[in-house]
């Protein structure tokens, strides 16, 4: 999908899209209003939108592609299961990081529920290369005109989606990265990054390594977890986004620790 035209639509189409991240579902008659715009205006933009892989309209509207997509993987349902859990909180951070990306980037994106919301949230008017070793998002991304997405090789884990072994690994090794978006499952002052799977921390160590700039994105729930293989220490770490729901108690000492840390 390609963005022109002039301004205003570039910015209402990419305003549809946030709106739809953070509710799963938008109609017609609230977009007319909330762009003051006419109804044919508002079904040509949504007809763009779903021609881009972004949406699926429906009677009156459109939902996210979501659901449909996971449909395939519910009986094992544990990805879904995640990616509801501090569902808000998540997209908001997914937002919020990816509005530091910029055009011509090349991210590397770890595998996991916040980091999809990341990529889902890569503006549409940026030009960006994506190395994941994260299926899901290759399959949800691969229509946006504006992302190239490369995946590592490896072997897939599960419904989790992500690529591990020694083909993730020797891929990884090979990029180097503008800017890393790491999830993980546990971050503390005394073990620093962690994460519950040994082989999914041996390829987040790579991206780590070859990421000139490293975000980690958390929901308030990973602070103070300590799971059981390191990913990396602090000393490294640029910035922290989380959700407001993380009280100042939590990111205190990680401020103290001269990391930045925002709340979104």
């Amino acid at each position: 999908m390609e963005l022109r035209g002039n301004e205003a639509r570039r910015r209402r189409l990419q305003k549809i899209v946030t709106l739809l991240t953070n509710s799963d579902r938008i109609d017609v008659e609230n977009l007319c209003a909330t762009f003051e715009v006419s109804e044919p205006t508002i079904r040509r933009d949504l007809r763009m939108l779903e021609s881009g892989g972004l949406l699926r309209r429906d009677h009156g509207g459109a939902t996210s592609l979501e659901p449909l997509f996971y449909e395939a993987f519910s009986t094992d349902s544990s990805f879904q299961e995640q990616i509801k859990k501090e569902s808000p909180e998540k997209r908001r951070i997914g937002i919020a990081a990816a509005e530091l990306i910029q055009e011509g980037e090349t991210i590397a994106i770890s595998a996991g529920t916040t980091t999809t919301q990341v990529a889902r949230s890569v503006p549409l008017d940026r030009r960006v290369t994506l190395f994941t070793n994260a299926v899901n998002m290759a399959m949800e991304l691969g229509r946006r005109s504006n992302l190239t997405v490369t995946l590592t090789g490896g072997v897939m884990r599960g419904t989790w989606f992500s690529l591990v072994g020694s083909g993730a690994i020797e891929s990884a090794r090979q990029t180097i990265c503008d800017r890393l978006f790491l999830g993980v499952n546990g971050i503390s002052i005394e073990n620093g990054l962690t994460d519950f799977h040994q082989e999914e921390a041996a390829v987040n160590r790579v991206f780590w390594e070859r990421s000139r700039q490293r975000v980690v994105v958390a929901d308030h729930t990973k602070f103070s977890v300590v799971a059981s293989h390191v990913v990396a220490n602090l000393s490294l770490v640029d910035m922290i986004i989380t959700g407001v729901e993380a009280s100042e108690e939590l990111v205190r000492p990680f401020i103290d620790q001269g990391i930045e840390v925002r709340r979104v």
